[in-house]
């Protein structure tokens, strides 16, 4: 009888951030899926931070370091369902290794999406697309909120 052997799988070491940036995003008007238009959003840093700024709705993160965006909810009617990225050029790019770490913390009080951007020299001055799934609480609607994120040249 031979005996069973399972190896983990391979994990690639995730980049220590040096900037951390919060974003408030505060919801204007929920818009659930199926409709024509997105969620009506405003997102703005809740402190200056060097290297990151949100610039006509799309976060631009400038720096050669590796970046931790905190977005934040502020009104708690609403929370965090998830996100997905693609890059905005024709070939396909999901953003596996450029946003090696998305954490959602659905706590009422401080609900807040966490991605780290490994701000990757490959990567850069390239413009991600994403959007944040976000869930209505007293529906259970999702929507979804859609702006970019641009590694502008270091």
């Amino acid at each position: 009888m031979k005996k069973k052997t399972t190896r983990k799988p391979a994990t690639r070491a995730l980049p220590k951030t040096t900037i951390t940036a919060t974003i408030n995003v505060t919801i204007n008007q929920f818009r659930p899926l199926g409709g024509v238009f997105p969620i009506s959003a405003v997102m703005e840093l809740a402190a200056p931070q060097d290297g990151i700024k949100p610039l006509d709705g799309s976060i631009v993160v400038k720096s050669g370091q590796p970046a931790t965006l905190v977005f934040q909810l502020t009104n708690p009617a609403y929370v965090f369902a998830g996100v997905a990225f693609d890059t905005s050029i024709a070939e396909v790019d999901v953003g596996t290794t450029e946003f090696p770490r998305v954490v959602i913390d659905r706590d009422p009080k401080r609900n807040r999406l966490s991605v780290i951007d490994a701000n990757l020299s490959e990567d850069s001055g390239k413009t991600y697309n994403y959007i944040l799934l976000v869930q209505n609480t007293a529906t259970g609607e999702i929507g979804i909120i859609d702006p970019p994120i641009t590694n502008e040249p270091h």
